[in-house]
C-alpha cells in the first residue's frame, strides 16, 4: 500500500460514499419499527463493520478490487417486511439467510439457482418494494416546497455537470444546506462512543420464508451479480463461489448485532474495478481504502447515529427517495427493457408494490412465487418478448 495515486484515493472515496448513503434506509426501517436508538446503532455497527472487514480482507487476500457493503435492496425490503417480527426473530432470519449463502458458496450451486429464478424476477420484486420511496418524493415536495426543490435541484445539477459523482449526493448537499438554513435540521447532537451488545436470535418458519429467502435472492441477485459483472468488465476473473461464501459469513456475523447483511458489494466493486481507477494490479488498493472508511463509520455508529435519528422523518424519507432513484431505474431496466419476459416481471412488480401479506408472509415472497410460476408455466418456453394488449 505504499503507492497511492490520486485516482485510487478518489475512487475509494467515491465507492465509500455510495456505501454510506444507504445508512438512511436502515435508520428509516428502525424508526418504522419503533426500535430504540441502541438497536439502530447495533444494526449499523453490524452491517458497516463487517462490510468494511470484507472489503479489506477480500481485496488484500485476492489482490482484486472487491468491496464490502450491506445490501441496499434488503434494507429497502425491511422498511415494510419487518412489521410482524421482533428484533430477535429478524436476527434469526438474517442468520439463516447467511447460512444459506454460505452453503451455496461452498457447494458451488449458485449458478444453478440463478437459472431457476431469473434476475428479471428478483429485480422486479425489488423495484416494486422500492417504488414507494420514489413516490414519496412528490408528496414531500408538495408539503415542504423549498426543501424539496433544493434537493431536486442538487440532484439535477450533479446529474448534468458531475456525471462521475452519484447524483443523490447533490440532493443531500443542497437539500441539507437549505434544511439547516430553514431550521428543519438541528445542530448535530452527537452520541457517546460505545460498543453495542449482541442480539440473541429466535427462529421461526415465517421469518425464514418472509425474510431469509428474499434476502438470499436480493443479496446474491443484485449485489452479487453486479459485483461479478463489474470485475469481469474490469478485466478480472471473479472468484464467484468464494464471494458468495464470504457474503454468507459476513451476513451471519452482522446478524449477531441485528444487521441484515454484510456482503461483497456490487456498485462499489464496479467503481473500484474500472480502468479509471489505475493500473489493474493497483486497483485492489481502492477497495481496501473503501473498506477502511466503511469500517471506521461502523465503529463510530454510536456517535453518529443519534444525530441521524433525530432528523425529521420527512428529511430522511426525501433523501432516501433521491438515493434510490438510480437503483430503481437500474432495476426497472433489468426487469423490463433488458428482459425477454413481459408478464411474469410485471406481475411480480405489481404484487410486490401492493405490499399485501398473506398467512403472515410478506408480499415480496408471494411476488417471487407468482413471478417464477408464471415464467415457467407461460413464458419460459417461448423465450421471446411478447407484447399483449
Amino acid at each position: 500500500m505504499r503507492r497511492l495515486t490520486v485516482s485510487i484515493v478518489s475512487h475509494a472515496i467515491l465507492a465509500a460514499v455510495i456505501g454510506l448513503m444507504p445508512v438512511l434506509l436502515i435508520v428509516d426501517a428502525a424508526l418504522n419499527k419503533g426500535w430504540p436508538v441502541s438497536h439502530t446503532i447495533a444494526w449499523v455497527f453490524g452491517c458497516y463493520v463487517m462490510a468494511g472487514l470484507i472489503g479489506m480482507g477480500m481485496s488484500w487476500k485476492t489482490k482484486l478490487p472487491i468491496c464490502g457493503s450491506h445490501s441496499v435492496p434488503v434494507a429497502v425490503l425491511l422498511g415494510t417486511a419487518l412489521g410482524p417480527f421482533s428484533l430477535e426473530e429478524a436476527t434469526g432470519s438474517y442468520l439463516l439467510a447467511g447460512l444459506c449463502m454460505l452453503a451455496l458458496g461452498l457447494s458451488g450451486q449458485f449458478d444453478k439457482v440463478v437459472r431457476y429464478i431469473p434476475i428479471e424476477i428478483v429485480m422486479a420484486m425489488f423495484a416494486g418494494t422500492m417504488i414507494r420511496y420514489a413516490l414519496g418524493i412528490i408528496t414531500i415536495i408538495q408539503e415542504h416546497v423549498w426543501l424539496g426543490v433544493a434537493a431536486l435541484a442538487g440532484y439535477l445539477l450533479f446529474f448534468r455537470f458531475f456525471p462521475s459523482v452519484p447524483a443523490p449526493l447533490g440532493a443531500f448537499l443542497l437539500g441539507g444546506i437549505v434544511a439547516f438554513y430553514l431550521g428543519e435540521m438541528d445542530a448535530p447532537a452527537w452520541g457517546t462512543w460505545q460498543l453495542p451488545a449482541p442480539v440473541m436470535p429466535e427462529f421461526s418458519w415465517q421469518g425464514f420464508v418472509s425474510l431469509s429467502i428474499p434476502i438470499v435472492f436480493l443479496v446474491l441477485g443484485t449485489e452479487g451479480i453486479q459485483g461479478f459483472s463489474g470485475l469481469r468488465l474490469g478485466g478480472f476473473r471473479p472468484p464467484v463461489n468464494q464471494m458468495v461464501a464470504v457474503s454468507g459469513i459476513g451476513t451471519m456475523l452482522a446478524a449477531l448485532f441485528g444487521g441484515h447483511s454484510a456482503n461483497t458489494a456490487g456498485i462499489m466493486t464496479t467503481v473500484c474495478a474500472g480502468p479509471e481507477t489505475g493500473p489493474a494490479q493497483e486497483r485492489y488498493k481502492a477497495a481496501f481504502l473503501a473498506g477502511v472508511i466503511m469500517l471506521a463509520f461502523g465503529l463510530l455508529a454510536s456517535v453518529l447515529i443519534p444525530w441521524i435519528v433525530s432528523l425529521p422523518r420527512y428529511v430522511i424519507h426525501l433523501f432516501n427517495g433521491f438515493a434510490l432513484i438510480p437503483v430503481l431505474i437500474g432495476a426497472l431496466k433489468i426487469s423490463f427493457q433488458q428482459s425477454q419476459y413481459v408478464l411474469s416481471p410485471f406481475v411480480t412488480f405489481v404484487f410486490s408494490m401492493s405490499g399485501m401479506s398473506f398467512f403472515g408472509m410478506h408480499a415480496s415472497f408471494w411476488a417471487l412465487i407468482l413471478g417464477v410460476s408464471l415464467l415457467w408455466l407461460l413464458e419460459r418456453k417461448r423465450g421471446e418478448r411478447a407484447e399483449r394488449s
